[in-house]
């Protein structure tokens, strides 16, 4: 459990060293020239300082480029630590069964519940209740239905959260899928695929020690140099700097 404790921090360490490229990457053109901040906002919200402005521009240009990265980086992470595979990357798949294609993961580990024995287990992983709708869980069953056809108990997993939206539950519900066997989140992830819920508090302790970068201090210093830099070119005037932006 260890060694593959540290084989999926190192997904982690990897997305640190990416955020901070980015920050390092981030310009004043960037700001300005680019289309990276709507005037609109920064008009409306009444922001009157430099730092201020800089501060909306960098924080949520990292957000909104890491958001999603983050989360392909915990399924990895995930995949890595329950000892399974990408199903796209199945010799399965390669054979041309595209039902267990579309699984992010895949646990070849044969076991039995109740009067079943099941080939394996096959994961789709979403980050947490906000990222799950109507629509995905639907598309969920539809592939569940397939995956328990050829002998795999499906899951839809949230890495994180307390417990589902109930939509999610619902949906599931109305299509004859009990949310109580089919839907884990948070530390039900880690007590279904690993036997202990507690490994979630040592995976966030373990998660604060990787990739040794003060992300927050990078901020603040880009911040800081963005700031400067609008000073030096506007002169403090910020509504001379909204209509420039266009």
């Amino acid at each position: 459990m260890e060694d593959r404790l540290q084989r999926a921090l190192k997904h982690i360490s990897r997305f640190v060293e990416q955020v901070g490229v980015l920050i390092s990457s981030i310009t004043i053109e960037d700001l300005i020239e680019k289309g990276g901040l709507n005037p609109y906002i920064v008009a409306a919200l009444q922001v009157n300082s430099f730092r201020e402005i800089a501060e909306l521009f960098v924080y949520r240009r990292v957000e909104r480029s890491l958001g999603t990265s983050f989360g392909f980086t915990m399924e990895a992470f995930l995949r890595e630590l329950l000892g399974g595979i990408r199903g796209r990357e199945h010799r399965l798949c390669r054979e041309g069964r595209g039902w267990i294609c579309w699984w992010d993961i895949v646990i070849d580990r044969e076991f039995r519940e109740g009067e079943a024995t099941w080939k394996g287990k096959v994961l789709s992983v979403k980050s947490g209740p906000a990222d799950v709708n109507k629509d995905i869980v639907e598309r969920f069953v539809e592939h569940a239905k397939e995956a328990i056809d050829n002998g795999y108990r499906p899951y839809l997993v949230l890495t994180y959260g307390k417990r589902a939206f109930a939509v999610a539950e619902s949906t599931l519900e109305s299509h004859g899928y009990d949310p109580e066997e089919y839907l884990r989140v948070g530390r039900g992830v880690f007590k279904e695929f690993l036997g202990n819920p507690d490994l979630y508090d040592t995976i966030i302790d373990a998660m604060r020690g990787v990739g040794g970068v003060d992300i927050f201090d990078m901020l603040e210093r880009k911040v800081d140099e963005l700031a400067k830099k609008l000073e030096e070119r506007y002169g403090g005037d910020v509504v001379k700097f909204l209509r420039s932006l266009s």
